[in-house]
C-alpha cells in the first residue's frame, strides 16, 4: 500500500474516535433525545362526503401515547363537521358544511400541551345512479327521473355527453329535462356529475334507449291517457308517450323505483308534513302510476289521520305504495296487520271472546272488510250487475253471523313490538311493522265462513292466530263477488264513474285469469294485469279521437286531482303547503277521510240523474266557488310563497302570428285532449283579445286563456 494511502487512513481512524467521544459523558455514551410533540398523518387530505379516513398520531416526549381526537376543536367532532372515534377513524359529513376545511387534531393525553394537526379539505360525494324512469325514449323533449344515492344541491344529469337541465335534488332523486334528437338515436349513457367542490361524475350509469317510431299515439289520446293514469300529463311527458305508446309506458311505470314517506319523529303530531310528502310525490314523483293506484286504494282501503298519528300515516301510505302492483290478496293481507288499519277499525288488541266477563270479539274490522273493500253488501255478478233470488231481490254477501266468525279469526293481534322492549299480549302503540299475534289470545274453536260455489268453508279448531287469519282472507278473496266489485271502484277511480257491465266484465275475467296482453303473472288478482286492463280496455280509450267521446263518459275531477293536474301541467313547484290548503277548502284534506266511507262513496248518484257521481259528494256551491278561487289564485296571484309557475311560454305563444287562437287551441289540446267545443273556444278567444294593449299584454293573455279554461266546468269534467 502506497505510504500517503495509509497515513490517510490512520489519520481518519483517529479523527473518528475523537468525534464519537465528543457526544458522549465521561466514561461512556447515550441515546441521542428527541424533542417532544405529536404528529397527526396524514398531514394533508382530501375527503369526499359520507367516507371515511383513517389518522394516526406519533406522541414524542411523554410515555403516554394516547391521544384526544377533536374536529374544528369539538372533541369527537359532530353531525356538521363529521365525527372521529379513538382510534382516530374520522368519518365526514353527508352535507358538505359552510366552511369545506377541516381541522382534525391530536392532543396528548400525558401532555395537552402537545398537539398535532391534519388539514382536511371536503369534497362533494361522487354520485352513484341505480335506475332511470323511462328507459326508451322518444324523439323530442322529454323528463328523465335519476334515481341513486350521493346526490347533491347542483347536481346535474348529463345524456351522454349533454348536461340537462336539472331540478332541485334530494340525496337520491333527480328529475332532469332534456331534448333527444334523431342523431341520438340507439344507446345514450345517464350519468351524473356533481359540482365542486371536487367535482366528479358517476362512475356508474345506465343506458336509455332512443326511439323514432315517429307518432305512435294522438296527443289527444295521449292527454286523455295519462289524466287516467297519473296525476296529470305534462307537456314533456306528453311528447314522450306520443313517440313511444301506453304499453311502454305502462312497462317503464311498473319498474319504476318507489316513491317513499319518511317516518316522521317520535312525538310529532302534526300531519302537514307527510301530507307535504303526498303532494310532492305526485308532483314530481317518477312512480306516477303507482302512486296514483295507491291514491285509489287509499280512497277503498280508507284510514284517517283524523284518527291515526303520523307516525301511523306515513307507514300506511308507503304500504300502499308497495303494494299498488302486487297482488290483491297480498294487499289484503298487509293491509289486515297494517297498525294503522287496526287501530283505525279495531281489530287491534281484539281480544278472544269471554263468556265469564260476556264480551265477544270485535265487529268492526271484520264488517268493513267485507262491505267496504272486498265484496260489497250484496253479491253480484261477474259484470257487476246484482245476483237475485227466485223472488227478483238482492242476495246479500254475508250475515251476522259471518260477521261474528270472521272477527273471532281475526282475534289475538296486537301492535308489533318496539325496538328494545319485550313483547306483550297488548304491546303499546307502535306503527313501524305488522302487528303481531299472541295464540294465547285467539280464538281457537271452528268458524263457520262463507260459502264458495254452495260448498261451506269452516276454519278447524286449534288453529293459530296466522292459520286462521289466512284461512279467513282466503275464503273472502275466493268469492265470486271479489273481482267485480274490486275491479268497478277501480275502474272508477282511474277512468269513468259509470262503466259499462261488459267493461267491468272484462276486468273482472282479467282479476280471476291474472293475465292480461303480455301483462301479468297468471295468478288471480295480479295487479299488474288488471291495471292495464283497465286503462287499456276499449271503453277506456273511447274518447280518445274526439268524435268518439261518449258525453256519460269520465268523471269529475276530485279536488286533488284537480290541483295535482294543472300544477303538473304548468310545471309548477311545490313544497306541497299550497296544495294542502287548497284540498281543505274543496274538502278533500289528503289523508283525512272523515270517515271509513272515504271522501265520497263509490255509489253516490248525481241528484236528477240516474248516473253514477261519487265526486259530486264533494260538489257544493261553496266548494264550487273555491275550485273557480283555485284557479284565479294559481294563475293570476299565488296559492302560498312554496308555490311557483311560470307562464312565459304561453304568453310567448300569445305573441306570435294568430297568437290568441294558436294560444287557445294549444291549451284546449293540453287540457281538454282537443274538446273545448266551438262556442267555448270562440267565447274565450273573445274574452282574450279584449285584454288592453301594454308591456304584459301576452302574458295576461295567457293567463286569462288559462284560467277560464281552468275554471270550466268542461275541463273540471274529466272524460
Amino acid at each position: 500500500m502506497p505510504k500517503l494511502r495509509h497515513a490517510a487512513l490512520v489519520a481518519l481512524f483517529f479523527v473518528s474516535i475523537l468525534g464519537a467521544g465528543c457526544t458522549g459523558t465521561t466514561g461512556g455514551s447515550s441515546t441521542p433525545t428527541t424533542s417532544p410533540g405529536v404528529v397527526s398523518t396524514p398531514a394533508a387530505v382530501n375527503v369526499r362526503a359520507g367516507d371515511t379516513q383513517q389518522f394516526t398520531a406519533t406522541v414524542t416526549g411523554t410515555t403516554n401515547s394516547a391521544v384526544t381526537w377533536t374536529v374544528n376543536g369539538v372533541a369527537g367532532g359532530n353531525a356538521t363537521v363529521g365525527t372521529i372515534d379513538a382510534t382516530g377513524s374520522y368519518t365526514s359529513p353527508a352535507t358538505l358544511p359552510a366552511s369545506n376545511a377541516i381541522t382534525i387534531q391530536a392532543t396528548s393525553q400525558g401532555n395537552t400541551s402537545l398537539q398535532g394537526t391534519s388539514a382536511v379539505t371536503l369534497l362533494n360525494p361522487i354520485p352513484v345512479v341505480t335506475a332511470i324512469t323511462p328507459s326508451t325514449i322518444g324523439v323530442g323533449a322529454f323528463t328523465i327521473y335519476v334515481t341513486g344515492s350521493k346526490f347533491v344541491a347542483g347536481s346535474t344529469v348529463y345524456f351522454g355527453g349533454t348536461a340537462l337541465n336539472t331540478s332541485p335534488v334530494t340525496s337520491g332523486y333527480l328529475a332532469a329535462n332534456g331534448t333527444a334528437t334523431a342523431a341520438q338515436v340507439g344507446t345514450i349513457s345517464i350519468t351524473v356529475q356533481n359540482p365542486d367542490p371536487g367535482t366528479v361524475v358517476s362512475t356508474t350509469s345506465k343506458p336509455a334507449t332512443v326511439t323514432n317510431n315517429g307518432q305512435v299515439a294522438t296527443a289527444a289520446a295521449t292527454v286523455r291517457f295519462l289524466e287516467q293514469s297519473t296525476f296529470g300529463p305534462t307537456p314533456n311527458l306528453v311528447s314522450q308517450v306520443e313517440s313511444t305508446g301506453f304499453t311502454p309506458f305502462l312497462n317503464d311505470q311498473f319498474a319504476a323505483p318507489i316513491s317513499t314517506y319518511p317516518d316522521p319523529a317520535v312525538g310529532v303530531t302534526d300531519l302537514t308534513p307527510t301530507q307535504q310528502v303526498f303532494f310532492t310525490n305526485a308532483l314530481t314523483g317518477p312512480d306516477q302510476l303507482r302512486q296514483r293506484v295507491a291514491l285509489a286504494l287509499s280512497e277503498i282501503w280508507v284510514t284517517s289521520g283524523n284518527t291515526i298519528p303520523p307516525q301511523g300515516m306515513a307507514p300506511y301510505m308507503r304500504l300502499l305504495s308497495q303494494d299498488a302492483f302486487a297482488n290483491y290478496r297480498q294487499i289484503m293481507y298487509d293491509i289486515t296487520l297494517s297498525p294503522a288499519m287496526g287501530t283505525y277499525l279495531n281489530m287491534v288488541n281484539n281480544d278472544k271472546p269471554n263468556t265469564a266477563a260476556n264480551t265477544h270479539a270485535n265487529e268492526n274490522y271484520s264488517r268493513e272488510l267485507m262491505q267496504l273493500f272486498t265484496l260489497g253488501l250484496n253479491t253480484l255478478n261477474q259484470d257487476g250487475s246484482l245476483k237475485l233470488d227466485t223472488s227478483g231481490n238482492p242476495i246479500p254477501t254475508y250475515d251476522q253471523n259471518a260477521v261474528q266468525a270472521f272477527a273471532r279469526a281475526y282475534t289475538g293481534w296486537t301492535y308489533p313490538t318496539q325496538p328494545g322492549s319485550t313483547s306483550q299480549v297488548h304491546n303499546p302503540a307502535y306503527y313501524l311493522g305488522p302487528m303481531e299475534a299472541h295464540d294465547s289470545d285467539h280464538d281457537v274453536a271452528t268458524k263457520l265462513l262463507l260459502p264458495i260455489n254452495g260448498a261451506a268453508v269452516t276454519l278447524p279448531v286449534n288453529q293459530t292466530s296466522l292459520q286462521d287469519l289466512n284461512g279467513a282472507l282466503d275464503n273472502i278473496f275466493n268469492q265470486p263477488s271479489l273481482p267485480p266489485f274490486v275491479c268497478k271502484q277501480l275502474i272508477q277511480h282511474l277512468v269513468t264513474s259509470n262503466p259499462s257491465a261488459a267493461y267491468v266484465k272484462r276486468v273482472a275475467d282479467v282479476f280471476v285469469s291474472g293475465t292480461f296482453a303480455n301483462f301479468g303473472s297468471g295468478s288471480r288478482g295480479d295487479m299488474q294485469a288488471v291495471i292495464p286492463a283497465i286503462l287499456l280496455d276499449p271503453e277506456a280509450r273511447r274518447g280518445d279521437v274526439v268524435s268518439t267521446t261518449v258525453t256519460t263518459d269520465g268523471h269529475l275531477r276530485e279536488p286533488i286531482l284537480y290541483l295535482t293536474n294543472m300544477l303538473r301541467m304548468f310545471g309548477a313547484a311545490s313544497d306541497g303547503i299550497g296544495p294542502i290548503n287548497y284540498a281543505n277548502g274543496l274538502s278533500e284534506p289528503p289523508l283525512r277521510s272523515p270517515s271509513v266511507f272515504n271522501f265520497f262513496p263509490p255509489d253516490y248518484q248525481i241528484p236528477g240523474s240516474t248516473l253514477l257521481g261519487p265526486e259530486f259528494n264533494l260538489q257544493t256551491t261553496a266548494t264550487a266557488l273555491a275550485r273557480d278561487n283555485l284557479a284565479y289564485s294559481f294563475v293570476f296571484t299565488s296559492i302560498g310563497s312554496g308555490t311557483t309557475v311560470d307562464f312565459t311560454p304561453y304568453a310567448t305563444i300569445a305573441a306570435g302570428t294568430n297568437g290568441v287562437t294558436n294560444l287557445v287551441n294549444t291549451l284546449n289540446m293540453l287540457l281538454l285532449h282537443g274538446t273545448l267545443s266551438t262556442s267555448s273556444s270562440a267565447a274565450i278567444v273573445t274574452a282574450v283579445n279584449a285584454v288592453p294593449a301594454g308591456s304584459t299584454q301576452s302574458l295576461t293573455q295567457a293567463k286569462t286563456a288559462i284560467y277560464l279554461i281552468l275554471s270550466s266546468s268542461q275541463y273540471q269534467i274529466e272524460q
